[in-house]
């Protein structure tokens, strides 16, 4: 009974204040504490740092801190310092919060103050205690909570509904147009916002990262495939023609493909119409037809022909015939033996062959294959949204409207950076890289720390605790700089991979499509599609095998195996999954 009147109680204030503000006036060039819903700081930032200066001027408002004393561009949120109460479990790396630089930065720029209680040990166990003893902080950051728990504990009136405050988040909002998945999967069923989730918009991540070896293909004179079949003979001559160069013609193995490894099949499955992209595990796999209806991608003819082509590179020995039961050390060794001529991976060639990064640069990257059944040079990308709700807002907070423009401020170009790398001239510096003519902002490395790496995450910024928009400059200017560019060789061993994944993706003719989308369910739905998905995901991820290594026909048994996933309670699972998608649209259409 206390949760509903906090949650009213919360919505009454929200109201209050709303009412407030339109009392001041009805002029929407007003300051950004009453900004018009969708108005962006930017539309209004010449105001804002007019105020700004005057208050740093005249010293309202400031508390001593050892902050370099540098006004934000978005203006200071509270002209007297505030202190908000931090909860979450300890960011990597981090040994002691109050030597971070942006703790006295916050302060100093933005009149907020932190006070961090971070947990080394089981977070998930000390979250759950503090909902069930009420002692919810101001802000929880890296919380990781499921959107389905997110927004029960919402209701429930744990946590403030973001929803309330909306006019006073224009960055947020501003982010929401640009990525209309992210509001989707954030917004409850009632239309509230009670946590937000990070959205990672760097294409290197949301794009498939796959490789070609390139000495192989020199070595044999060969092109690089832009079709399925292409490939398949490519992977023809890897095994027969001694591509490796060693005088062993039977010691390479054309493909890679391992548990851990399973990242190849993105573009092996985009080849045949089927979008799969970043750099996940492709098993159970969900698409929408035009008028919305949700289908499982696993029972289609697209699917069964995607599963012949791998079952013909396994009877043909043109893939690891380990696949089932090899090693990460086995595969680690064998890339260093120069055994491998293609594969698919989630970090980089360089990482798995345990080199360093120039070591990419024996690889070429490959995207937008086509088929007889796809004729479209494709590359799907992944949904940048984060799994869980990353922040979250106490609902008992005395300081609602600080704390949500709080928030707000790392949605911002300062705000994004401050919440990576700190300040300008205070942890990083802007250096110019020659190679793709663009300013870097490079960490400084101070004495003490044993690379500038380490003083980011000990030293400059709360690790990933404020990320809500993840961003990579370096990655973004490769999308940007032309495309000869991306063939120097101080380019393609300084980034590597990164490089080798904008080249491939920005080839002419390849355009980008938009995966499934990431969808919320409520607890109520969360509950019922554990043990149906579990089943049904370790079914098909079992058949996967079996008919790949031949030990299922995909013509004799392909029946039996859609009728299999019949009783197992495909439609009841699909009618689940059609409810949380049917939101989604709501909200994005």
């Amino acid at each position: 009974m206390r949760k509903c009147s906090k949650k009213l109680l919360a919505v009454l204030t929200a109201a209050a204040m709303a009412c407030g503000l339109a009392a001041c006036g009805g002029d929407s060039k007003e300051s950004s504490s009453g900004a018009p819903a969708g108005e962006s700081r930017a539309e209004e930032g010449g105001k804002e740092e007019e105020g700004s200066d005057a208050a740093e001027g005249s010293g309202e408002g400031e508390a001593e801190s050892g902050g370099s004393g540098e006004a934000s561009a978005a203006g200071r949120i509270s002209q007297e310092q505030i202190t908000l109460e931090v909860t979450g479990p300890q960011p990597s790396g981090l040994e002691d919060w109050t030597k971070l630089a942006v703790i006295e930065e916050y302060a100093d720029r933005l009149g907020i103050r932190l006070n961090c209680n971070f947990y080394q040990t089981d977070w998930e166990t000390q979250r759950t205690l503090m909902v069930a003893d009420d002692k919810v902080p101001d802000l929880v950051i890296n919380a990781g909570i499921g959107i389905g728990d997110m927004n029960k504990w919402g209701e429930e009136g744990y946590f403030l509904n973001l929803k309330d405050y909306i006019h006073l988040m224009p960055n947020m909002q501003k982010t929401f147009e640009e990525y209309p998945g992210l509001e989707a999967f954030v917004t409850a069923s009632d239309g509230s916002i009670y946590g937000l989730a990070r959205v990672s918009v760097d294409l290197t991540d949301r794009l498939s990262r796959t490789y070609i070896n390139r000495k192989w293909l020199e070595n044999l004179n060969l092109e690089v495939p832009s079709t399925i079949d292409e490939l398949y003979d490519v992977l023809k001559a890897f095994k027969e023609q001694d591509a490796n160069g060693n005088g062993d013609p039977n010691d390479e193995v054309p493909m890679l493909y391992q548990a851990s490894y399973y990242a190849v099949e993105n573009v092996l499955l985009n080849a045949y119409g089927i979008r799969m992209g970043g750099v996940g595990s492709p098993g159970y796999l969900l698409e929408a037809e035009e008028d919305g209806k949700v289908y499982l991608v696993n029972t289609t003819d697209a699917y069964r022909e995607f599963l012949r082509f791998m079952h013909r590179l396994y009877a043909e020995g043109l893939m690891e015939q380990q696949a089932y039961t090899i090693t990460s050390d086995e595969i680690t060794s064998k890339q260093q033996g120069d055994v491998y001529g293609f594969f698919g991976c989630g970090s980089a060639p360089f990482v798995m062959a345990n080199r360093d990064i120039s070591y990419d640069a024996e690889w070429v990257g490959l995207a937008g294959l086509t088929s007889s059944l796809h004729s479209e040079k494709t590359a799907p990308l992944a949904t940048p949204v984060g799994s869980s709700i990353t922040i979250a807002v106490g609902a008992d907070t005395e300081h609602p409207e600080e704390v949500v423009k709080f928030l707000d401020y790392f949605y911002s170009e300062e705000g994004k950076l401050a919440a990576t790398r700190g300040y300008e001239g205070v942890t990083f510096d802007y250096v110019h890289d020659d190679e793709l003519d663009f300013d870097n902002p490079q960490m400084r490395c101070p004495e003490g720390y044993a690379s500038d790496e380490e003083y980011r995450y000990k030293g400059a910024v709360i690790n990933t605790g404020f990320n809500l928009v993840e961003e990579n400059a370096v990655r973004a200017a490769l999308f940007e700089v032309p495309m000869d560019t991306l063939l120097r060789d101080n380019v393609v061993k300084t980034y590597g991979w990164a490089a080798l994944t904008a080249y491939a993706n920005r080839q002419e003719g390849i355009s980008f499509v938009d995966m499934f989308p990431r969808i919320a369910y409520t607890t109520e739905e969360a509950d019922a599609r554990l043990t149906l998905y579990n089943d049904i995901n370790k079914y098909l991820e079992t058949t996967k095998a079996q008919f790949i290594t031949g030990e299922l026909d995909l013509d004799a048994d392909w029946d039996n195996y859609v009728g299999t996933l019949d009783q197992m309670g495909l439609a009841d699972l699909l009618a689940i999954e059609q409810g949380a998608y049917d939101r989604y649209l709501s909200v994005v259409q």
